[in-house]
Order: C-alpha cells, then sequence, then structure tokens
C-alpha cells in the first residue's frame, strides 16, 4: 500500500524527533558518566578530603616563621640565629561541651581565673555579651590563654572541673635573641588588626609582622599553613586525628648586620637618646644599626597579654618605636661643613675656590647690614677664640666655623643647596627597612611662602655651618660621607642579604649591590677632604677620643647642633660621622654614623659612641697603622677642647 505524501512527512519528521530525543539521552548519559569519573576517580582523593572536612572538624596548623640569621651564617645547623621560634601551650575552651550558651561560657571563665589565680580583668574585652557571643559563633578556636607555664599546665591537668572543658595546642613562639638591642632592625610579630585583616592575605590567627624586617618581609617569613581533621566525641576527646598538610616553614633571612657590631653600637648609647650606624663604604650593606630608647621584641611578641599592653604603652611614650637612624630629622651641623667646602671645589669657576688659600679666622664674622637702622650682625667661632690663617683641611680639623662662615657667604646659597640635594639629603634612600624619613632642604621659594620674607645672608651664613632651616637623617648624611669615600659613588642601604629556602638551605634570593648615584668629582676635591677628615681624627676635634694605637686610623667629622633651647651645652645634639681604616682599602673601609640628641658635642658623646663600632670592626692586631700617625696612649693624651658647633 503505498504512502500518501502527507503520511511521509509525518513519518520522516517522527523519525528526526526520535533520532534528537536518543541523541540528547545518549549525549546525558555520557556526561553524567563522565562526570561521575571525573568526580570519583580523577578529583576523588580530592572530594573525599572536602567531604571529610565537611563532616569532620579541620584545624590548621600555624607554620614556623622563617629564622633570621647574621651576616656570618653558615648553615641553619650551626649557625646562631638572631630570630627563632620555640614550641609553647596553648588553652583552649572547647565551648560545644557548654552548648555554646555564652552564659555558661561565661561562669566556666570565672571559674578558669578563680582555679589558676587570673585576675578576672584579664578577660575583661571577652567577657562583654556581644563580644562574647559574636566569638562562640565565629566558631574559631577560643583562646584562653598562650604560652602557659610548667605551673599552669600542672594545675589545669589536675582539676577535672577544668580539663574537661580545654585542651592544650602547641603553638609557635617567637624568639628575638638580641632583643632591644636590634629591635628597630627586626621589628616584631602580633595578631592581626582589623585592617590588616581587610587589606592582607592573613587570617585572625596567624601573626603579623610588626615593624622592621618582620613587616616588610612578613610574606616571605610567615610560611604555608598545614591543617589536620580531628574527630571527637560528645566529652570533645580526640578520637581520631589526621594530618592532611604539613606547615612549610617560612623562608629564612641573611642579614648585613654583625652581631658584635650590633652590640657594640646598642651599648654605646646606654642612658643616652640616639643612634648609631655603620655601612659597609663599597656595597651599601648595613653591619649595625641601633636606636635608644628602644623596646623588647620578645615581650611585644609575647602571650602575657597584660605585659604586651603595658610594655607597649611605656614604650610609646617613650618614643621608643621611632627608628632615630632613618625616622628622625636633625640640623647636620658641622658635619656639613665638609658638603660645603665640597660645594665651593666643585664651583671653582663661580668663586675661584683654592682649598689651599686661607681665609683669617678673628674668632668672629661681621655681616655688615644693608638695612638702615638694622645693626650688623656678628657669628662667632665656637670657641670665640681666634685661630689664624686656616686652610681647608685645617679648618674641617678645627671645625673652624668662622672659615665656613666666610667661605659660604662668598660662594652664596644655591651652589650648597644645589649639592645637597643632589647627593640626596632630600631623598629616601630606599633602605629596606618601613617608615623612612626624608630630610630638609630648604629655598628662597620655601622661605618667603612660609614666613613671608625672602632668603637673607644670615640665612646662607647659617647654612654654611648646618644649622638654619637645613635639616637630614643620619642615614642620609652618612650616604653623603660614602660619596666621599668612593669619589662620588653612592650605594643604595640594605639589611637583608640573602633568601634562603628552610627545607634545603638553597638560595632563593641575593641582593646584589645598587649604585644610588654617582657623582662625578675632582680628584683634587677628594684628596682635600680626605685629608681635612683625617685631620680630625688625627689631631682635631676628636684625636682625643680617636686618636688611640688600640685603634685604625679613624677620619671623620664632628658636629654639634644647637637647638631652640638655648644656653646651657647640654641643650646641644651631638654628631660624628667618619670612616676606618683609613689606608686600608676602600672596599675594607666601613662608615659610622653616631648621633646623640641633647649629647653637649660631637667629641663629648658621639664620637665615643662611633670608637665602640669601630674597636668591634677592628680589634687590635687586625688593622695596619701609618708612620704618620704616631698616636697617642690614652695615658698621654691631653684634654682636648670639644667641638661646640
Amino acid at each position: 500500500m503505498s504512502q500518501s505524501a502527507s503520511e511521509f512527512r509525518l513519518e520522516a519528521s517522527f523519525r528526526k524527533r526520535l533520532y534528537f530525543f536518543t541523541g540528547m539521552i545518549v549525549f546525558t548519559l555520557t556526561a553524567y558518566i563522565l562526570q561521575l569519573f571525573n568526580l570519583q576517580i580523577v578529583q576523588g582523593s580530592e572530594n573525599s578530603l572536602k567531604a571529610e572536612r565537611f563532616v569532620r572538624r579541620s584545624e590548621s596548623i600555624p607554620a614556623d616563621r622563617g629564622n633570621i640569621f647574621d651576616r656570618n651564617f653558615l648553615t641553619p645547623e650551626t649557625s646562631q640565629p638572631l630570630v627563632s621560634n620555640s614550641a609553647s601551650l596553648d588553652v583552649i575552651l572547647n565551648t560545644s561541651l557548654l552548648k555554646n550558651d555564652a552564659k555558661k561560657v561565661k561562669e566556666f571563665i570565672y571559674k578558669f581565673c578563680e582555679a589558676l589565680s587570673i585576675p578576672i580583668v584579664y578577660y575583661e574585652k571577652e567577657l562583654q555579651e556581644s563580644r562574647l557571643i559574636k566569638k562562640i559563633r565565629s566558631r574559631e578556636p577560643f583562646v584562653l590563654l598562650e604560652g602557659i607555664s610548667r605551673e599552669q599546665q600542672e594545675r589545669i591537668l589536675v582539676l577535672d572541673n577544668i580539663n574537661r572543658y580545654v585542651y592544650l595546642v602547641s603553638s609557635p613562639a617567637r624568639v628575638y635573641h638580641m632583643g632591644p638591642a636590634l629591635s628597630h632592625v627586626t621589628g616584631y610579630v602580633g595578631k592581626p588588626t582589623t585592617s590588616d585583616l581587610q587589606e592582607k592575605e592573613i587570617k585572625t590567627y596567624q601573626l603579623i609582622g610588626k615593624g622592621g624586617i618582620e613587616s616588610l618581609y612578613d610574606t616571605t617569613l610567615r610560611g604555608q599553613d598545614g591543617f589536620r581533621i580531628q574527630k571527637r566525641n560528645t566529652e570533645g576527646n580526640i578520637e581520631e586525628e589526621r594530618v592532611i598538610e604539613h606547615s612549610v616553614p617560612g623562608n629564612n633571612l641573611i642579614l648585613t648586620i654583625d652581631r658584635d657590631m650590633q652590640i657594640a653600637a646598642y651599648k654605646a648609647l646606654k642612658g643616652v637618646r640616639g643612634t648609631v650606624l655603620a655601612i659597609k663604604a663599597t656595597t651599601g650593606e648595613v653591619l649595625a644599626m641601633a636606636s635608644n630608647p628602644s623596646y623588647d621584641p620578645n615581650i611585644l611578641s609575647g602571650k602575657n597579654k597584660l605585659e604586651r599592653s603595658n610594655h607597649f604603652t611605656r614604650v610609646t611614650n617613650n618614643g621608643g618605636f621611632l627608628n632615630l637612624a632613618i625616622q628622625s630629622r636633625f640640623p647636620p651641623a658641622s658635619t656639613f661643613k665638609t658638603l660645603v667646602g665640597l660645594a665651593a671645589m666643585e664651583s671653582e669657576h663661580k668663586i675661584n675656590f683654592d682649598p689651599k688659600q686661607t681665609f683669617s679666622c678673628p674668632a668672629s664674622f661681621t655681616l655688615k647690614s644693608t638695612f638702615k637702622g638694622v645693626p650688623d650682625q656678628v657669628f662667632y667661632n665656637w670657641d670665640k677664640k681666634n685661630h689664624g690663617e686656616l686652610n681647608l683641611a685645617q679648618a674641617l680639623e678645627k671645625s673652624n666655623s668662622v672659615y665656613f662662615y666666610q667661605l659660604g657667604y662668598k660662594l652664596g646659597a644655591e651652589p650648597i643647596l644645589a649639592y645637597s640635594r643632589l647627593f640626596g639629603l632630600d631623598k629616601k634612600t630606599g633602605i629596606d627597612l618601613p617608615g623612612e624619613a626624608t630630610g630638609f632642604i630648604p629655598s628662597s621659594d620655601w622661605k618667603k611662602r612660609t614666613y613671608g620674607n625672602k632668603w637673607f645672608d644670615g640665612d646662607t651664613v647659617n647654612l654654611s655651618i648646618g644649622q638654619g632651616f637645613i635639616s637630614v637623617t643620619p642615614i642620609e648624611m652618612a650616604l653623603f660621607y660614602m660619596a666621599v669615600v668612593n669619589n662620588g659613588k653612592i650605594y643604595k642601604p640594605y639589611v637583608v642579604s640573602e633568601i634562603r629556602s628552610p627545607l634545603d638551605n638553597s638560595l632563593i634570593q641575593k641582593t646584589e649591590p645598587t649604585i644610588l648615584r654617582d657623582i662625578p668629582l675632582k680628584k683634587s676635591t677628594v684628596e682635600a677632604l680626605k685629608e681635612g677628615l683625617y685631620l680630625v681624627g688625627y689631631s682635631g676635634t676628636a684625636s682625643g677620643v680617636l686618636n688611640s694605637p688600640t685603634l685604625p686610623e679613624i677620619a671623620g667629622k664632628t658636629g654639634t647642633a644647637q637647638t631652640r633651647r638655648r644656653g646651657a651645652s647640654s641643650s646641644n645634639h651631638a654628631w660624628f660621622i667618619g670612616y676606618a681604616p683609613v689606608n686600608a682599602p676602600v672596599e675594607k673601609q666601613i662608615l659610622v654614623a653616631a648621633f646623640v640628641e641633647y649629647g653637649v658635642g660631637g667629641a663629648a658623646s658621639a664620637a665615643p659612641a662611633a670608637r665602640e663600632v669601630f674597636k668591634a670592626a677592628f680589634p687590635p692586631g687586625s688593622f695596619p697603622r701609618t708612620d704618620r700617625s704616631r698616636a697617642k696612649t690614652m695615658e698621654e693624651e691631653a684634654p682636648v677642647e670639644q667641638e661646640a658647633f
């Protein structure tokens, strides 16, 4: 029987639909089978882990932070760390055994305090009802005590009404082996703040670096946390535990710091407010950086909440968190005279200056007034004595202010200010420590905007001895002297030399010396400055402190900055910046900058502080001396008048 055309079309349409739906069923079944294969075979282990995490309690295993070593590092096993970790025990409250009831939790905390003789004020914040409820609902570990003592541990274990509701977990504690002596370099660690949690990839239970390299290298030091899965019974006891991922310790840091020099620098500041900084002249490696007042990072990173809080308050009130080496600005005083001399020699076309030419020092310099009715202004030498005719080297040796009053006045302010900016006295050095400040170099435009009047000749005269509006950080001034030592080259300072793997000690990253500035200087300029700086330590303002057979030959410059507390010499700040050994190759020389607030004079407090660092760096027998030195013994030394400017 033949099909009609309409029947044929209907049958063809039916077949197409049948094939389509059959294909859809086959495709769906195939996709379903492939997905089952993917979930159970390909991703079976991962999904099994996720399921186990869901039905059981997972707990993080905090990673140890990386250790920190000094420049004498060999291997982790044979080297004494500057910063390391130790194990401690924390007491965790199992709130589920108290039915997560805020009232019952509160009652238990009162019992816990009574049993362990803990003042209830210790939990003042935690006992606030809204905070307590939020903490319970967060399902995060409820930490009652951190870093408990052996006595507390034994007491908890014997008290049944206490130990059945708590459990002890091991947690890492940070140990700073040099304590306050290195705290401004290392920083410390603590719990993250609310802003830390919002801005950084960190969890509430983790420790975060606060200050120093702990902060700047936080992610490098932090490591990778592991986690374990625990199954607990209704009484809170662990029935089963399995480590899923082991924690990976953070990377180790090798510093440029020399332990002995650092200790010497810190001890040299005992009883004073100031800073001592030592840098390797041809690399920028920071060998020592001490600042006083300081703080104890072991207390601030410790587990005792009340002790932490009290120490933090004391340090804050005393300004102890300020790293004076990089975060303070002061007039450079007579240490700036070296730059004035450099600017004059490099700008000889402007004033036809020869470092061998002399200026007369009649104990004072008179600046003639150009305004009717305004008297002349008299600027005195620091000792108010007549020093006769002096060339540049002799003026540096004696720190003669009258010489530099005349030189600065003749040169004018602009070359001095221009060279100050050229050497970066108003720029950050880029050291790998947080919070660096910048110095301030004034200008005539700035003075007009700020004070409403022009730059006067008296401002230039003041500037010529490092007084007036100018202010610098100790590290900026140290880098200027590095340029003198290195014929114009300034290296970027740094404290982290290497980053190494904690697993096999392999090198991950190494810091290479970087030139910040390479300023062409005439050979005659450098030689003239070095001659004057040598005389300072040999027979000049610092010779009574630095010229000794037990020390290498030290060149440098003292400085004493007047403050607003006019009158007594005790109101003056003290500077010394120098380098040694003078007669050694530049690769073996180190720079030391010392600054003491209200230190009377450069030779009185700053040079002695620098001397201690030089002694630690160059013990007797480790340096040559030239015939020229004719060093005096300490017993033979006659009193040397201390510089006041």
